[in-house]
């Protein structure tokens, strides 16, 4: 297994404070086949969470996208405007996150006016 295709588990040791190798490893493939979409929210929670990743790390996992199956490129766009379009039927909201659901919320009204296309599935 190649770094690419393979995680490599770490975990806290709060003797050291530090982040260390477990020294297992798990392949991506084997991951994602069996994750839930309830899964992967709480891992995207998560990752999120784990240096407060932004617009910076998802333009950065964009350009790593760049060299994926075009139908693949298609897909991850459909599903960053679905998770946009989710999180906008929110009714509540506070100052931390309160412009950035106006905007998701402006992005699902496009989308379902038809300014947003996503082209077929091919």
């Amino acid at each position: 297994m190649n770094e690419e295709t393979t995680i490599q588990l770490k975990e806290w040791n709060s003797g050291s404070s530090t982040t260390e190798d477990t020294g297992e490893s798990i392949s991506i493939y084997t991951v994602a086949k069996s994750m839930t979409l309830d899964n992967f929210t709480k891992l995207f929670d998560e990752f999120l969470n784990l240096g407060a990743k932004d617009y910076r790390s998802g333009k950065e996992v964009g350009l790593n996208l760049r060299t994926t199956h075009r139908s693949l490129q298609r897909l991850a766009i459909c599903f960053a405007f679905g998770l946009i379009a989710g999180l906008s039927e929110q009714e509540f909201t506070d100052p931390r996150n309160e412009t950035a659901i106006q905007t998701a919320k402006k992005i699902k009204e496009m989308i379902e006016k038809g300014e947003l296309s996503f082209g077929l599935y091919i």
